[in-house]
């Protein structure tokens, strides 16, 4: 995957420019959204290079830097997302409790932060993937 990627801070603003690559999932099929019982929904998911080169591996070791996006859709076939998650591995020593990953909630126009966290709801579900460096990796199979 090419282009440039990365995560900035500054005056409170983040700043996060990924490549438009989508990570390709092993099966086309629509993804289940986690929080929402009952409810179907459709995903798509982007990674950098850092996070593309250890997605596929059975015991990943996300480097610092890698960075994972995931748009949550309603219908399969819409072009802009309702919801858009991002999960950022920061450097060693940033959140021992998450595997030192940043996680953030954004809204679909991606213009607004809701959430930012490291320890709350996000990280607490994915506390569950932590032979996976605390990513799910249910969308690959």
């Amino acid at each position: 995957m090419g282009g440039f990627s990365g995560v900035s801070s500054a005056g409170g603003t983040t700043k996060i420019t990924m490549p438009n690559e989508i990570i390709a999932p092993l099966e086309d099929k629509p993804q289940k959204n986690p929080h929402e019982k009952g409810t179907r929904t459709f995903a798509r998911y982007f990674a950098n290079d850092l996070a593309n080169a250890e997605i596929y591996k059975a015991a990943p070791k996300f480097p610092t830097g890698a960075i994972i996006v995931r748009e949550k859709l309603l219908n399969a076939e819409d072009a802009k997302p309702e919801l858009v998650t991002v999960m950022v591995k920061r450097e060693k020593g940033f959140s021992r409790k998450t595997g030192d990953w940043e996680y953030l909630v954004i809204e679909g126009a991606l213009d607004k932060i809701k959430q930012r966290e490291t320890v709350s709801s996000c990280s607490k579900c994915h506390a569950a993937a932590a032979q996976t460096d605390f990513v799910f990796k249910t969308y690959l199979k």
